[in-house]
């Protein structure tokens, strides 16, 4: 049985929750966690006190099988979303561009620079060309 909850209600239980975020490649969205359950897809999040994680087994699970998996996540704190599918996505909020890619790095980096980053005060992530643009 599924239980279904207003936007309001969802608001009150997860905003300000800390939770993770990764790009779900089947839905061509953002996929967003709190405690190990996708509890909502979103085309745009907003997250606060942000730690980049990228689980080092899947990294080299993706490099030995040359087949993607979900093991890169946006942690943080979650101020602001918009459900997929979005008809009003903001636009790009910075030119400061962080991204992954596990046949080229460790980490998540600075697009263009390939600065490692680790954390950052806030992120807006916009399910468009760039996706991920640090904030603060």
């Amino acid at each position: 049985m599924k239980i279904l909850i207003t936007e309001s209600q969802f608001d009150n239980l997860f905003l300000g929750k800390r939770v993770m975020v990764y790009y779900n490649l089947h839905k061509n969205t953002f996929s967003i966690q709190y405690q190990g359950k996708v509890i909502v897809h979103a085309d745009y999040v907003k997250l606060t006190d942000v730690e980049f994680r990228v689980r080092k087994g899947g990294k080299e699970k993706v490099r030995d099988e040359k087949r993607k998996n979900v093991h890169a996540f946006v942690i943080g704190n979650l101020v602001e979303y918009c459900q997929f599918p979005c008809d009003n996505m903001p636009e790009e909020s910075s030119e400061v561009v962080a991204t992954y890619n596990p046949y080229l790095n460790d980490t998540f980096v600075i697009k263009g620079t390939d600065t490692p980053i680790l954390d950052a005060g806030e992120v807006d992530m916009i399910n468009r060309r760039n996706k991920l643009f640090i904030v603060k």
